[in-house]
């Protein structure tokens, strides 16, 4: 009996090699797949396999057994992954082929997937602006329909912010939902393995794979649905363009049945730059001191010095010398800001029966592959990482669940995403929630 998971894993290689101007992968794996495609045809489904025959791909910061684990940086040349991320494992279990590692913002700690090493990742929506970092060649290779599904990583936003440049779906679990192992961690506080998909129901079975949770009974009814619509901080700072189109699709929504709860919690953006920095370099330096000696035999100053891209390699140069916030600063964050933003977070949900909250993922559309430090919205120029984490980052913080969706296009002819902010471990619930606001858009 054949099951042609071979044509399928074939037709996957090819595609990814029609696209590879985007430079999506560093490490093709077409042997490999299409051994695993052979073996699989050979077998046919067994029980729980919901991912058999798909072609999926895995971010270079994630260990696929044989394959480099390099993060995308020269600096962990010749780093081969002695066995599977349990989350890898588990996507093979469950019949999934893994066709290929992306192309990252060099050591994941970055939005624009400028690598130094490998080459900067284009969004398939348009190949002269940027994928959005970190897991740019996830994103990139699920938008461009060259696989259904994959994983990258969710630090500040790096899982949602490339899928709302190329013009995919991007989940940011709970914190702690995926097991973590595996991963080159920034963030043991943020960090987080994140599932991408070319619809909502693809990331949703990959995260039913992954944490073992399938769907409890949830609203198909959009009338049964309230989304918080939070001013500041998620509403300000857009680009004009950003904010008319983001008022369209609340009206969209609200012709639909939904009821959107206007809200506003400037103190959840003010606890949120408070933390965010203080935990994810003193947490980044720890297990950067860690890596770079366990898997290099170095110093991180040594390490540091084979780092490709300047953005990176300064930071790390920086972390090196203890260049951070005071300790004090960080148990500050972690003991008192971090729990009071979780409680506020906790009693916006609670306090007004909210599904979710909605906003536009991205402050502007994605900019051109150069445009790498500075954005200017509206005539004022600012950092681009500031401008574009300010909103992702409360979620990371915050331990929340989020996912990006694609809805409908945007200024420009590049596709208009929304964010979707869930409360505390209510993962499935929220996915649930996107899978009707993806049938609006239908």
């Amino acid at each position: 009996m054949t099951h042609n998971v071979t044509e399928r894993i074939q037709h996957a290689l090819d595609q990814l090699e029609q696209v590879s101007g985007l430079n999506a992968l560093t490490h093709p794996m077409k042997g490999e797949a299409l051994g695993r495609a052979e073996m699989l045809d050979e077998t046919g489904p067994q029980d729980g396999q919901a991912l058999f025959g798909v072609p999926v791909v895995i971010k270079g910061n994630i260990a696929a057994e044989g394959q480099p684990f390099d993060g995308g940086s020269p600096a962990l040349e010749g780093c081969i992954a002695s066995e599977d991320a349990s989350a890898v494992a588990r996507l093979r279990q469950a019949g999934a082929v893994v066709v290929g590692i992306t192309n990252l913002h060099e050591l994941a700690f970055g939005i624009t997937s400028a690598n130094a090493h490998f080459g900067p990742v284009a969004s398939p929506a348009d190949p002269t602006r940027m994928a959005g970092g970190s897991s740019g060649g996830t994103a990139a290779a699920v938008a461009a329909g060259c696989v259904p599904a994959g994983l990258g990583t969710d630090t500040g936003g790096s899982g949602r912010l490339p899928a709302a440049m190329c013009g995919c779906v991007g989940l940011r679990p709970s914190t702690g939902r995926y097991p973590g192992d595996g991963v080159l961690t920034l963030s043991d506080t943020v960090d987080t393995i994140a599932p991408f998909g070319a619809d909502v129901e693809q990331v949703a079975l990959l995260d039913a794979v992954i944490s073992g949770e399938t769907d409890g009974q949830f609203p198909d009814d959009p009338s049964q649905l309230r989304l918080g619509v939070v001013g500041d901080p998620y509403w300000t700072g857009l680009s004009q363009q950003m904010e008319a189109t983001g008022r369209d699709v609340l009206r969209q929504l609200e012709a639909s049945g939904i009821i959107l709860v206007p809200l506003e919690a400037p103190e959840i953006g003010e606890m949120t730059a408070q933390s965010g920095f203080p935990v994810v370099l003193h947490e980044t330096r720890a297990n950067w001191i860690a890596f770079a000696q366990n898997m290099m035999g170095q110093s991180l100053a040594e390490f540091a010095g084979n780092i490709a891209s300047p953005d990176v390699r300064g930071l790390f140069e920086a972390l090196s010398r203890g260049e951070l916030p005071g300790p004090e600063v960080y148990v500050a964050a972690t003991t008192a800001v971090l729990p009071a933003l979780r409680d506020r977070m906790k009693s916006l949900f609670e306090g007004n029966r909210l599904d979710a909250l909605i906003s536009p993922t991205l402050v502007a559309t994605a900019p051109k592959l150069g445009d790498t430090e500075e954005i200017t919205i509206d005539g004022e120029t600012k950092p681009l990482f500031d401008a574009m984490t300010a909103r992702s980052l409360i979620a990371s913080m915050a331990g929340l669940p989020a996912v990006s969706m694609p809805f409908g296009p945007g200024p420009d002819g590049m596709p208009f995403s929304v964010e979707l902010v869930g409360a505390a471990g209510a993962d499935r619930h929220l996915l649930a929630v996107a899978r009707i606001l993806e049938g609006l858009t239908r």
